[in-house]
């Protein structure tokens, strides 16, 4: 468990999330909560410090965007490769869960 509801979130502002000593970014975009790694591709910047445009999320260090649904690289950032991208659930008291 997270330790974080998606009652939490707030639309477009990605937060870091913890699991095991493991790092991944949240964001609750259209309605949906989303988890990609927490680490950009390209350098480890921390992607939950980074922004959302439009369906993309943009790292803070180099501005390499990753699809916030898919995880996939956008082809304008070629300096950049996919990262995962992982279902987010919801148990009974409403905690969110990664899965992974």
């Amino acid at each position: 468990m997270l330790g974080i509801k998606k009652s939490d979130l707030r639309e477009n502002e990605p937060i870091k999330a913890s699991v095991a000593g493991r790092d991944f970014v949240l964001v609750l975009h259209n309605g949906r909560v989303n988890a990609l790694d927490g680490l950009c591709t390209h350098e480890q910047g921390p992607l939950f410090e980074g922004s959302v445009d439009g369906d993309g999320l943009v790292c803070p260090w180099h501005s390499g965007v990753f699809d916030i649904e898919t995880g996939k690289a956008n082809e304008n950032t070629p300096w950049v490769t996919d990262t995962a991208h992982y279902d987010v659930g919801e148990d009974q008291s409403g905690e969110l869960f990664i899965e992974l």
